[in-house]
């Protein structure tokens, strides 16, 4: 929340006082009766004070008074405000959006016709973070990092589109989602344990305690051997205290049932794709688990100071008010 007030208010409250018992013992000087002493006494003035000139000259005379009032007004009260020092403040509380989320995608044969909704469904996800780090991987027999860890939103949105689309274009658009995710000479497809693993292995700087998790969108369907096993990668994880999130298309089966168990190994759960508010129950799970180990930090106020529109009120008022003295002493 940003509020807006005077640092020194009580600097600008002595300052218009001052003003104030300054313009009321000028005003009290200036009506004492020293003119009336050192006048010249004239007869018979009443019909000359009825004048239209005469009384079109005390008009015009107090006019200038006013303006001169408003003009003076309006270069002193702001520099009063000034030296208050207005400023917004500010309230952040730190390291509250300071995740790390792998996007880790299941690119092969059996994916194909819903990697666009997997994909998709990653889109309404991560629109919940702010200031996550987001990054994809795609993977069948050899895993592609199709964009690093970020917290660059339009860049994690238009890849995403992207593709997405690609499913769609099959490789006809700007986006190819399933280059350089096989391997030939690799007798094997889809290895979900070593794309886990590429998952896991993307994440940077393990040195800091950053809340990480993987939201997997996989069919568990494996064919040949890999490097690693599903069970052995959700370990990987676990040792690095990484949370895995699974994604299914088909949410049933012995494949599904080990996907979960990997998952809940890691502390984190499976749902079917097509399962009723399973990208609502991914963002909570997330949001709800990884917070709780975030370290706890002390509130930052940050205060900005904002005294350049006061200064400059101020400077306005200068340069209105030199030419109309100039003027009215000629």
């Amino acid at each position: 929340m940003v509020v807006m007030g005077l640092t020194w208010w009580w600097l600008t409250l002595l300052i218009v006082l001052a003003i104030g018992a300054v313009a009321a013992l000028g005003w009290w000087f200036a009506g004492r009766d020293t003119a009336a002493r050192t006048a010249v006494l004239v007869a018979h003035t009443r019909r000359l004070t009825r004048l239209p000139a005469y009384r079109a000259a005390v008009a015009r005379q107090r006019t200038r008074l006013l303006g001169i009032a408003a003009i003076i007004g309006l270069t002193v009260l702001p520099l009063a405000v000034a030296a208050g020092r207005p400023a917004t403040t500010e309230t952040i509380e730190p390291e509250k959006n300071n995740r790390d989320i792998m996007l880790c995608l299941d690119v092969s044969g059996s994916m194909i016709r819903t990697d666009k909704a997997v994909l998709e469904d990653f889109a309404e996800i991560v629109k919940s973070f702010r200031g996550e780090r987001i990054g994809l991987v795609l993977w069948n027999n050899q895993a592609v990092t199709a964009f690093p860890l970020t917290d660059d939103y339009e860049l994690v949105e238009e890849q995403l589109t992207g593709y997405a689309e690609g499913f769609t274009t099959f490789g006809g658009g700007q986006y190819s989602p399933t280059d350089g995710t096989f391997n030939e000479r690799i007798m094997a497809s889809s290895q979900v344990g070593d794309g886990l693993a590429s998952c896991v292995f993307n994440f940077d700087h393990l040195d800091q305690e950053r809340p990480r998790a993987i939201i997997l969108g996989t069919d568990n369907e494996v064919h040949g051997e890999g490097v690693y096993t599903l069970d052995e990668a959700a370990d990987l994880a676990t040792e690095r205290k990484i949370r895995v999130y699974g994604l299914n298309p088909y949410d049933f089966g012995s494949n599904h049932q080990e996907l979960v168990t990997a998952t809940e190994k890691t502390g984190g759960r499976t749902w079917g794709l097509d399962q009723p508010g399973a990208t609502a129950e991914v963002t909570s799970d997330i949001e709800e688990l990884e917070a709780a180990r975030l370290p706890d930090s002390a509130p930052i106020t940050v205060r900005t100071d904002l005294p350049a529109v006061w200064v400059t009120l101020a400077v306005f008022g200068l340069l209105v008010l030199y030419p109309v003295l100039w003027r009215w002493r000629r």
